[in-house]
């Protein structure tokens, strides 16, 4: 959800007050909002990197926000790991700022993940898979998911920013586990 749109936080109380795991995601909150949305529930920031704006401010941007709210606040932060959606520089950075223990990898993976480039539908809209494996819109305009499963994904982590098994599996399963209350499988 966008905390900006939910100035009172009441949506983001009562999803939370449910038991539900409330995460903002492809929207550009002010730090304030986003304290706020914390406060009333808010537990995790989804896709960090993506859905965001091409020009960003280079000190005031949400990424900046966000990483900055992951201590104080144990803000859980997940990422699309596949090389695209956030190169791997860049992701080896937030992942040391939000820290091991407090983030987590998803796929975002669409039907065509695994089949390799070429055109696909999903639901009514035609997509494009390319050489690099990056589902785009026809015109090239956008990312439409992720073509990367989980498991490149995870040997991807290990190789390009040489973290240890321990390390990928706390991303790619006992992170999640934790949030949704599996801690034990």
């Amino acid at each position: 959800m966008a905390p900006e749109r939910d100035p009172a936080m009441r949506v983001t109380r009562e999803l939370a007050a449910a038991g539900i795991v409330v995460a903002a995601g492809h929207c550009d909150p002010t730090l304030a909002e986003l304290r706020s949305a914390i406060d009333a529930g808010l537990s995790m920031f989804t896709h960090l990197g993506n859905g965001c704006p091409m020009q960003l401010h280079r000190h005031d941007n949400i990424i900046q926000r966000v990483l900055s709210l992951t201590d104080p606040y144990k803000l859980w932060i997940s990422f699309i790991a596949d090389g695209a959606h956030v190169d791997y520089p860049a992701l080896g950075n937030y992942l040391r700022l939000a820290g091991f223990d407090r983030a987590v990898v998803v796929s975002d993976a669409i039907s065509a993940a695994g089949l390799g480039p070429g055109p696909y539908t999903l639901g009514s809209q035609s997509i494009v898979v390319g050489e690099d494996l990056v589902p785009r819109a026809p015109d090239g305009s956008h990312f439409v998911g992720s073509a990367c499963p989980l498991p490149r994904m995870a040997r991807r982590l290990s190789e390009e920013l040489n973290l240890s098994a321990e390390v990928v599996r706390k991303l790619v399963h006992d992170n999640p586990c934790k949030i949704l209350g599996l801690q034990g499988n």
